[in-house]
């Protein structure tokens, strides 16, 4: 386990926790259990899933394959080992043994199942794009599938890292009881669950890792206020927090007992509609990019400076992944940002209308920081905050500005598609640019790593000149007790609870 220091706050490893539950009676029990402050989600169906509660559903549910938190390599789960020779037909052996929390037996039928579901149109699969490649399935014995592409994909098995492809069961009714009484095949059972409230989860006594997991219990309080989180970790009344704020990094950094993490760092977005003036045109979003200054606005977001455990793009790739390409920093023109706007149509400036979520960490404050950078250029902007959830489910796709949260993927890829294509199921920005399609495409399809390369800094080159985003990227924040020993979370954003303890 990799501690890291809170003043650099450089990528850390791993870090895990295990639960205690609450209450004096709890308490003195000798069972293992790990508390955790998370977020709630509104849906929390594998499918459309939108990626809070990733406690609960992470440990509940199972991939072929997972991230390695230290090494962000693939290691095999339900998927013993896969393999392809030009990326169109790929072979999965899958592990023999593991059960449903139902006690059916997971074999090639449920496999083929989860795939097939994404394009089920009555679902709304967030991946049926990604998956509307699949041909045909073959499962030629109960712990093998074989899964044929219409073109080649030499990346396609990190599909299944995406925390919306826990693999299901064939006989199981995910409509009616999927977000009542999830159940999948992971090391923990679901055995209490009050939605937007608190979940249970009980050790698996039946998981195919006997050695796993490692603590008795899971109990997951849903808290939408990061603050009442913090206090609650403050006052031992859970043991791990995650997605804090820098705020946070500073209050508890003198708590005895209590650590802050960082296992990776994440995206936030700052997206322009380009279907609505006034970011239909490019000269105004490159006056928007001038009218910033990266090293301030970094600062003022995370406390933190630039390249401290911070960075800033405007392309969807992190700085830390081999894809980036790396660019000089545009850095603040105000004389040249008031000019592009002239030329654009409004010599007197623009109002435009910013929302993000409010109690998501780093969000307010980037939105203020934005606020008062871009106002002496000539931009107003309308700040709209709104409680996540809401946020999420009333505004988010469908605004002229906002701010989004992004994980990062270990195949950036699968980001870009899902994101940045046209038609993407989460295409916050409404591009539609025909060389950006193409290039996706080619970087999908390449087998060849040093044309793929080229293929992705051609993009970045693209989206550096013309692209409608702005790339914040903070550090991943995770409060935690020191009681919590191998608390494990990779850039696919799923804790791993099944490997972390906590001591007595």
């Amino acid at each position: 386990m990799k501690r890291i220091s809170l003043i650099l706050l450089i990528l850390a490893s791993i870090v895990a926790m295990p639960l205690t539950a609450g209450g004096d009676k709890e308490a003195q029990s000798t069972e293992k259990v790990i508390r955790v402050a998370d977020q709630a989600a509104n849906l929390i169906t594998p499918g459309v899933w939108g990626g809070q509660a990733l406690s609960m559903n992470s440990s509940i549910y199972e991939y072929f394959v997972d991230i390695n938190a230290e090494t962000g390599k693939l290691d095999p789960v339900l998927a013993t080992e896969w393999s392809t020779e030009d990326g169109t037909t790929w072979t999965f052996k899958l592990r023999k043994g593991v059960t449903f929390h139902d006690g059916s037996n997971f074999t090639s039928a449920d496999a083929k199942y989860s795939i097939e579901r994404t394009q089920d149109l009555s679902i709304g699969h967030l991946k049926r794009e990604d998956f509307s490649i699949v041909e045909l399935i073959e499962t030629p014995d109960e712990h093998t599938i074989i899964v044929h592409l219409t073109e080649s994909r030499p990346t396609f098995v990190y599909q299944f890292t995406d925390y919306n492809m826990a693999m299901l069961s064939s006989e199981y009714d995910y409509a009616k009881l999927g977000e009542s009484n999830p159940m999948g095949t992971g090391p923990f059972i679901l055995s209490q669950y009050i939605p937007r409230e608190s979940a249970i989860l009980e050790k698996n006594p039946s998981y195919w890792n006997p050695e796993l997991p490692k603590v008795d219990k899971l109990i997951i309080y849903f808290v939408a206020d990061i603050e009442a989180s913090i206090s609650m970790l403050e006052d031992g009344r859970v043991d791990v927090v995650p997605d804090i704020n820098s705020i946070s990094i500073r209050r508890l950094t003198n708590r005895d007992g209590i650590s802050v993490y960082s296992p990776s760092l994440e995206h936030r977005f700052v997206a322009m509609n380009v279907d609505e003036k006034p970011w239909d045109d490019n000269r105004v979003r490159l006056a928007f990019k001038y009218s910033i200054d990266p090293q301030i606005l970094v600062k003022s977001v995370t406390q933190l400076d630039l390249g401290q455990g911070t960075e800033y793009n405007e392309t969807p790739i992190l700085n830390m992944q081999a894809e980036y390409k790396e660019r000089p920093l545009r850095g603040r023109n105000l004389e040249k940002s008031k000019a592009l706007l002239a030329q654009a149509g409004y010599p007197n400036g623009v109002k435009v209308e910013l929302y993000y979520a409010l109690d998501h960490p780093f969000q307010k404050e980037l939105a203020q920081a934005l606020k008062e950078l871009s106002a002496p250029a000539g931009f107003d902007l309308d700040l709209k905050g709104f409680p996540r959830n809401i946020y999420l489910s009333q505004y988010w796709l469908k605004v002229p500005m906002s701010i989004t949260a992004w994980g990062g993927r270990a195949d950036p890829s699968m980001l870009l598609t899902l994101v940045f294509r046209g038609g993407g199921v989460w295409n916050e920005t409404h591009m539609d640019n025909p060389r950006v399609n193409t290039l996706i495409d080619q970087i999908r399809s390449t087998i060849n790593e040093e044309k793929k390369l080229e293929y992705y800094h051609e993009l970045q080159e693209v989206f550096y000149e013309e692209g409608a985003i702005l790339n914040v990227q903070v550090p991943y924040l995770v409060g935690i007790s020191d009681r919590i020993i191998d608390y494990r979370q990779p850039m696919a954003m799923l804790p791993q609870y099944k490997y972390t303890d906590i001591l007595p």
